[in-house]
């Protein structure tokens, strides 16, 4: 870590001490938006001066640092960075499948990244980091430790257009997050984000988005500078979202993803899949819902691929109520594969939230069926809680069940049983200011026949985090 130690010493000396801060990983529940900092902080907007005789932030000085100004437009660098703190426990990880009974460890993350504007029509950013894990895991990890490393790294190209749209062409390492990332996500609640390289081609007319893009998904390594492009897997497709009512907009996507090493059936062979789906999203009222459904086709090895998901989540807020409920219940039909059929049926989201289901992780939307009432609270304006029961189901009893990275877990396509398990969970957020976040989740999975038939145990998963941004 000292390269990185060194260098945010460095820019502390200059502009202050950094805090440690919360993340957001939702799994199935809402994700808190930042007025501020957002997900992707590619997205963060300074593109105003901001003046710093009324300013109160200290970070403001960071913002917007004018380089000049001229016919083309303001060209300007903006300062950002994140550092996050998550002790994780677990009890049986991995349903205690060849691994060790328990574990405790620290994950530490740190960023920073440089946004530089020239004229209106070039842009750059860059985003450094390094991520380091204190104590064993126990289990095999490549999401803990990357030590100094480019994360993201991009140039995009804004042409005018007469056309009253904005065309956007990017080149480089980006994260991506579409819809409710069930198939692309950033992944964060492991230590190490996910990011791809490649081509992207984005638009906006209106209210109307579309993407295009060509890439490969970012392998991480440990050592510095080390992390390349995946040569074995990539995707590429296009996204469309576009309003069609007041209350209400769609999704529509349509992806090529392709895996020269994937394993299924206990085969090993080249994967090229092609998923089709659309998103109904909104709110009013009071209600809120996300619904989802994807077709997959495709071939691997001598088969073909058929498969699907089916998911939404649909909720209530009572504006009047003490603490301002939220009742709501998520489910999910990823599909799964008849082992004495000719075709593969088990469902692959590509590249999923995690986590997905619930906050222990354990699971991908692969041969899954689950149904989880939540109830979400506000004790206080800026405290939320999420209490969470997700009961969970094999869609096929001949198919194994799925973790990170599409990992069969050992032995469970040989069992009868179809119930998976319970799990319930507490999830407790504080956002203390616009920068700092601070929380504690408490989960219980509570396996079933599914798990135990396969010598699987009960999981026990607890965290502590904090994540200051600026």
């Amino acid at each position: 870590m000292s390269c990185f130690c060194d260098y945010v010493l460095a820019g502390a000396l200059v502009v202050g001490a950094i805090l440690p801060c919360a993340s957001i990983a939702r799994a199935e529940s809402p994700e808190e938006p930042d007025p501020v900092y957002h997900n992707l902080r590619y997205t963060d907007d300074f593109s105003h001066p901001i003046d710093l005789t009324q300013s109160t932030d200290p970070w403001d000085r960071l913002k917007h640092i004018t380089i000049g100004d001229g016919k083309y437009g303001p060209s300007y660098l903006t300062i950002g960075g994140e550092v996050r703190e998550r002790f994780e426990t677990y009890l049986n990880p991995n349903f205690g499948l060849h691994a060790p009974r328990s574990d405790a460890y620290l994950l530490d993350r740190m960023q920073e990244d440089f946004d530089l504007h020239v004229t209106n029509y070039v842009r750059a950013f860059v985003q450094l980091g390094e991520m380091e894990r204190l104590g064993n895991r126990g289990v095999s990890s490549t999401t803990d430790i990357d030590k100094f490393d480019l994360f993201q790294g991009f140039v995009d190209l804004r042409p005018p257009s007469p056309f009253g749209d904005a065309p956007v062409v990017r080149i480089g390492r980006e994260e991506l997050l579409f819809g409710f990332q069930r198939l692309i996500a950033v992944r964060e609640g492991p230590n190490v984000r996910r990011d791809f390289d490649g081509l992207r081609l984005s638009d906006q007319v209106g209210d109307a988005t579309i993407d295009l893009f060509t890439v490969r998904p970012v392998v991480d390594h440990i050592g510095v500078f080390e992390d390349h492009a995946n040569p074995g897997q990539a995707m590429a497709g296009g996204y469309l979202t576009l309003p069609v009512g007041p209350a209400l907009k769609t999704d529509l996507y349509l992806l090529d993803y392709e895996n020269e090493t994937a394993k299924y059936r206990g085969l090993t062979g080249i994967e090229h899949r092609q998923t089709v789906g659309t998103r109904l999203f909104g709110a009013a009222g009071g209600f809120d819902w996300n619904l989802e459904a994807a077709a997959q086709t495709g071939t691997f090895a001598n088969h073909d691929i058929r498969a699907y998901l089916l998911a939404g989540i649909a909720g209530y807020t009572f504006r009047d109520l003490p603490w301002t409920p939220r009742l709501a219940v998520a489910t999910n039909d990823a599909s799964g594969d008849n082992a004495h059929g000719s075709k593969i049926g088990t469902f692959n989201a590509m590249f999923p939230r995690l986590p997905y289901f619930a906050e222990t992780a354990l699971l991908v939307p692969a041969n899954v069926i689950d149904v989880r009432p939540v109830l979400t609270v506000r004790p206080l304006q800026d405290v939320m809680v999420v209490f969470g029961w997700d009961t969970l189901w094999r869609a096929s009893t001949s198919d194994g069940l799925y973790g990170s990275g599409m990992s069969e877990y050992a032995n469970t396509s040989k069992v009868t049983g179809k119930r998976v398990g319970t799990e319930l969970t507490v999830d407790v957020r504080w956002r203390i200011d616009q920068h700092l976040q601070v929380g504690a989740i408490a989960a219980e999975f509570l396996s079933g026949p599914a798990v135990q038939e396969a010598l699987g145990k009960t999981v026990t998963y607890g965290v502590l985090f904090g994540t200051y941004r600026f």
